[in-house]
Formats: structure tokens, sequence, C-alpha cells
């Protein structure tokens, strides 16, 4: 099995979140940045983590960025483990996990939004 890897482009999925809604990557794809978190089976390690996330989440709602929170498995995407890619699917982060502790902190994902949201296409080569 491949994983993804930084520079890859995450494959269009749908799941639904923990808090049951279907998401369907095709409708944020060109339009938002994704924070994707995919969790194993529940755990006291898990709900912590989560609820961790939650307190945080004001802030990934910063503009054109979308989080999404899953326990479901999506092929070539670790699990647990998380992602942040920017609107073209590109992945600028990733990160396995064997559990929740070696998850990265809600705050670490949001240096890593906020590192999305300052790049520039130009610095980037993608205007010609």
């Amino acid at each position: 099995m491949h994983m993804l890897q930084r520079g890859d482009l995450i494959p269009h999925f749908e799941v639904t979140t923990l808090d049951g809604e279907r998401i369907n990557y095709t409708t944020l794809w060109q339009r938002n940045n994704l924070m994707l978190v995919t969790l194993s089976a529940d755990s006291d390690s898990i709900r912590n983590y989560v609820s961790a996330l939650r307190a945080t989440a004001p802030q990934f709602s910063v503009e054109n960025t979308v989080c999404v929170i899953t326990r479901e498995h999506l092929q070539d995407i670790p699990q647990p483990g998380c992602l942040v890619a920017d609107k073209w699917g590109e992945i600028v982060h990733i990160r396995a996990a064997s559990d929740a502790n070696e998850l990265p902190s809600p705050e670490e994902l949001l240096d890593w939004i906020k590192y999305v949201q300052m790049q520039c296409p130009e610095c980037e080569g993608e205007v010609r």
C-alpha cells in the first residue's frame, strides 16, 4: 500500500464526519484548503484529542479552510493520521500515528493551516 506524502494530491473522497455530516471532497476542491483528521476506534485518547480539536475549532475556521474529522478509512491516508492540503489538493503536511497521542496538537495543525493560507501562488510557480 502506498501512503500519500507531502506534495501528493489528495484523491477525491466522500466521508461522514464525527458529527454525522456527509462531506464530498469534490465540493471543496479548488475552493477550500483542507485539514483532514482520520481517527481509529473510539478510546479515551481519541475522545481527548477530539475535544482538544473542537476547543480549537473556531480558529480552524479561517477563510477558505474546512476541517474534516472522520473515523472512516480512506485509501492511502494513514489512520489515525492527519493532513493539511491547499485548495488544489496538494498535501503540505501529513502525519501517520499509532494512536491519538502521536497526532499533532491542534496548535501545530493551526500553524500548518496558517502556512497554507500565506502561500503565494507566484512564489510556488503556479502562475505563469
